[in-house]
């Protein structure tokens, strides 16, 4: 298991240049600097997005590197390579929330714009839809290769609008609206790691399964 994280890990690594890295840091202090709280913010949100879309450049490193066609050699449960794809994509993620987290606390602590309970909840919401997307994306991306993330791009994309339009145009916005506001903020949580959690398990057994039909020992 240690070895297919530290595969992974790798090829993000070779996708992404010293230079590539370091310039993608200053933009993230420049944002900083520019925009203040609200910069961290925007990172908050959209890096955990940015993220997800993680199982396509590792389904391309992959397949540059021709491990569809050795792996098959060594004596690794299909079961093992599926769980670390998702234990990776899980981990950095969670890893650039924690960095996001701690540039948030910094900059709270300097500028003092907004409340530290706003932050946490933009962390959490940006952390939610990441993994969704990757727990989404990842049986899709065994299906249909790198075409799957574009089918679930559409769906995420129609998912939005629909809610958009539901909160908005219907009467079940101003329900839903008044009840989240009612719901205690630790029963939320819950709620959401336990729906995280459960549709993970589907996910991963969705994604064995198709693993299993289409890389054959």
């Amino acid at each position: 298991m240690k070895g297919l994280l530290y595969k992974d890990f790798q090829l993000i690594l070779n996708k992404f240049s010293y230079m590539q890295r370091v310039f993608l840091l200053l933009v993230a202090i420049l944002m900083i600097l520019f925009l203040k709280e609200a910069g961290t913010l925007f990172l908050a949100m959209i890096l955990p997005l940015a993220l997800a879309a993680l199982p396509t450049s590792l389904l391309v490193a992959d397949h540059e590197s021709g491990w569809e066609r050795f792996v098959g050699v060594f004596p690794i449960a299909k079961e093992k390579i599926v769980l670390a794809r998702y234990l990776f994509c899980f981990m950095l993620t969670a890893l650039v929330g924690g960095g996001v987290f701690s540039l948030c606390l910094v900059a709270h602590a300097i500028f003092g714009q907004y409340s530290l309970e706003l932050h946490l909840i933009i962390i959490g919401v940006g952390l939610l839809f990441g993994m969704l997307y990757i727990v989404i994306l990842l049986p899709f991306i065994y299906a249909f290769g790198t075409f799957g993330n574009t089918i679930v791009n559409i769906i995420f994309l129609a998912l939005i609008m629909g809610g958009v339009y539901a909160l908005q145009k219907t009467s079940f916005g101003v329900t839903f609206t008044v009840w989240l506001a009612k719901t205690n903020n630790v029963l939320l949580i819950m709620g959401a790691v336990l729906v995280l959690l459960i549709g993970t398990l589907i996910s991963l057994k969705i994604a064995t399964i198709i693993y299993g039909l289409t890389f054959i020992d």
